[in-house]
């Protein structure tokens, strides 16, 4: 077998490993059996199962007559959305020869790069409706006499320990110089505070969040595990929703606070529950984990209060002790001083749990 024969066979044999490892099967990832789906195949997904008929019907204990929602404004046509200068950093721009800013051209110059470098929401006057609103939204007017470019400064500075360089700021003025000169009519940018003011305003934000980002928390923990399919229909008895997240939740339908008015999930890999291995006799925890964000709740005393009659009836059907956050025994009164205190804390600090100013800080 002469050199060159020894090569052709070489390169075949070299060029099936490769194809090998190219088009063969890949193993399927767990994953891929469990789809993204809206409220209603979720629905289906677990009547399929037969997961959807609880063995009881204690949802009374969800009574939601016992919440109380503050007045609540509806939302009108002619509503006005403007720049929050309590949280946000605004940037003024201005036509030099007072000319109307179009949509068609801002537009251009909030392009997909923008949103995705430097976020921030457009605002915009309109002199035909005589109002500020949210100016690329879809169906927003097409001619504004005023920009603003709003920067979250809270957001900005996001981190556990944050440094705030003011160079996380100054970009922003700098892209708009650059962006400005391309457009059709000459700008100006105007500041409506220093980069050094809003910083100093973001220190106070972030310190508030990190003070005040809280859940209320009450743990069901088994003695050595809750088999899945009772606890299942135990959190579907007590009137709970599996839905968002993989979790159950007790939904609040009002147009104040968070979209629930508490949670249940578990420490227990992955964290929360699928249908299939809870049928399957797969996903048994090791505990249940109930709570809510306080400051985003509508209700934090009365949520709290109707959560522990909510745990206690789990409690009573699968049995376990019902725990702290820092997994001791549960102190009831104590637990609900601490809260009252912590609520307290918040309002002195001009804080109101279920507000729009806690939804956007928390």
């Amino acid at each position: 077998m002469n050199r060159m024969t020894i090569y052709i066979i070489l390169g075949i044999f070299a060029l099936s490993v490769i194809a090998y490892f190219v088009f063969r099967q890949k193993p399927k990832s767990e994953l891929e059996n469990y789809l993204i789906s809206s409220q209603s195949q979720s629905n289906d997904r677990i009547k399929n199962l037969n997961l959807d008929k609880p063995s009881e019907n204690a949802s009374y204990t969800l009574d939601t007559n016992k919440l109380s929602f503050p007045d609540i404004i509806r939302e009108t046509e002619n509503m006005e959305y403007k720049a929050d200068n309590e949280r946000e950093w605004v940037i003024n721009l201005t036509s030099t020869e007072s000319v109307s800013f179009k949509k068609s051209d801002f537009d251009k110059m909030f392009d997909y790069d923008w949103r995705s470098k430097f976020h921030s929401t457009i605002y915009g006057f309109s002199p035909e409706e005589n109002r500020w609103t949210y100016a690329d939204a879809g169906d927003s007017p097409e001619v504004f006499s005023k920009l603003q470019v709003a920067v979250d400064i809270q957001d900005v500075f996001n981190e556990e320990t944050p440094d705030y360089n003011r160079q996380k700021l100054k970009r922003y003025i700098d892209e708009l110089e650059k962006r400005i000169k391309k457009y059709p009519i000459k700008l100006k940018i105007e500041q409506s505070e220093t980069i050094e003011s809003a910083i100093t305003k973001a220190k106070k934000l972030v310190q508030l969040n990190q003070e005040f980002n809280l859940d209320a928390i009450i743990v069901l923990q088994a003695d050595n595990h809750f088999k899945g399919i009772k606890m299942w229909d135990v959190l579907q008895s007590v009137g709970l929703k599996w839905g968002d997240g993989d979790l159950f939740h007790w939904g609040n339908d009002k147009n104040y606070g968070h979209d629930q008015n508490f949670s249940v999930w578990t420490t227990t890999e992955p964290g929360y529950f699928f249908p299939e291995e809870i049928k399957h006799g797969n996903m048994n925890p090791q505990n249940l984990i109930f709570g809510f964000s306080i400051p985003r709740c509508a209700d934090p005393k009365n949520v709290y209060a109707i959560m522990l009659n909510s745990v206690k009836y789990c409690q009573k059907r699968l049995g376990g002790q019902v725990l702290d956050r820092n997994m001791k025994p549960l102190d009831e009164e104590k637990s609900k001083q601490e809260l009252s205190a912590f609520l307290t804390r918040m309002e002195h600090k001009g804080l109101i749990s279920g507000s729009d100013k806690a939804l956007r800080m928390f």
